[in-house]
């Protein structure tokens, strides 16, 4: 049986420091689960882990996917399942850390197939082209609210696919996802789960804090040689939490202020729908943030669950 630790929580609640700190204090590697640091050349607006952190502890699933590729839960669960067996075939303890809810529910019980037809599905999309974000999302709302309450307004792709199951299936997104059962191969993993905790208003601090240090170090730069090197706004990397602001920035289309606001206002609502779904995970050990000892108490807990 192999035992992984699981660090998870909203966005900039310190899940990174404290999975660097396991990984010292346990003999572990991290195995990032954020859908955002799994896309290249997007570096300053996901938080990926400096090259000091990366050559103190070994970091797996980071800049696996290209801009214009679409992230898939599916691909990314069977990259991480090769990994952990990877990091403790090697001796070493597996810590995942991130806030990616979906993803870890496809790493830790498999992810299922609906099995649409393909012709229906197409022809459900192009019924939705004229269809504005706002309008899907009031109607998954109205359809799903579960699904509604972790998927974007602007997430047009996830919009429509979890409308598209409704429709088709006469069955929620929500719902299949809640019968969805543990995939037999993958109970040979242990996941010891660990949940940060913070209070709104830190939280919040923490968030605003995190974005003007993003834009100190460049932030805006970055997105400027990635449009001078061809990428699209468009492309699913592109579209990732933040981004779109950076570039009406780099534009011209908004001022600093008002970007720097309008980041930090979407990364809020990121992290409602973080805290909402891991409140809901089961066999979770909720951690306060920010308290002293806090490494020393995760990892005490981590061994005490691994030995059973």
């Amino acid at each position: 049986m192999i035992t992984a630790i699981a660090i998870l929580g909203p966005t900039a609640s310190g899940k990174s420091r404290l999975g660097m700190d396991l990984a010292v204090r346990m003999n572990g590697e991290i195995l990032s689960i954020d859908s955002r640091q799994a896309y290249r050349r997007i570096d300053i607006g996901t938080a990926k882990p400096s090259a000091d952190d990366r050559r103190l502890v070994a970091h797996h699933l980071i800049d696996i996917f290209d801009l214009d590729e679409r992230s898939d839960a599916q691909r990314f669960a069977l990259l991480a399942h090769a990994a952990i067996r990877d990091v403790a075939s090697r001796g070493r303890i597996p810590i995942l850390v991130g806030g990616s809810g979906l993803y870890f529910r496809a790493i830790e019980k498999g992810f299922f197939d609906i099995g649409l037809d393909a012709s229906d599905r197409s022809a459900f999309a192009e019924s939705l082209e004229d269809v504005s974000n706002e309008s899907l999302y009031e109607r998954l709302v109205a359809l799903d609210p579960e699904s509604a309450q972790r998927i974007h307004r602007n997430d047009r792709y996830r919009l429509v696919r979890a409308l598209e199951v409704r429709a088709l299936t006469g069955t929620p997104l929500s719902e299949h996802i809640g019968r969805q059962r543990p995939d037999p191969s993958r109970e040979e993993i242990a996941y010891v789960k660990l949940g940060l905790e913070i209070e709104r208003e830190a939280l919040h601090r923490s968030i605003a804090e995190r974005a003007k240090r993003m834009f100190d170090r460049g932030w805006a730069g970055e997105v400027e040689r990635l449009l001078a090197e061809g990428a699209d706004p468009a492309w699913p990397g592109m579209q990732t939490l933040g981004y779109p602001q950076v570039v009406s920035y780099v534009r011209g289309e908004l001022g600093l202020d008002e970007a720097t606001a309008r980041v930090v206002e979407r990364t809020r609502q990121y992290a409602k729908r973080q805290t909402t779904w891991f409140r809901k995970e089961a066999a979770m050990h909720w951690l306060a943030a920010g308290e002293s000892g806090l490494s020393e108490a995760a990892a005490e807990l981590a061994e005490r669950r691994a030995r059973g």
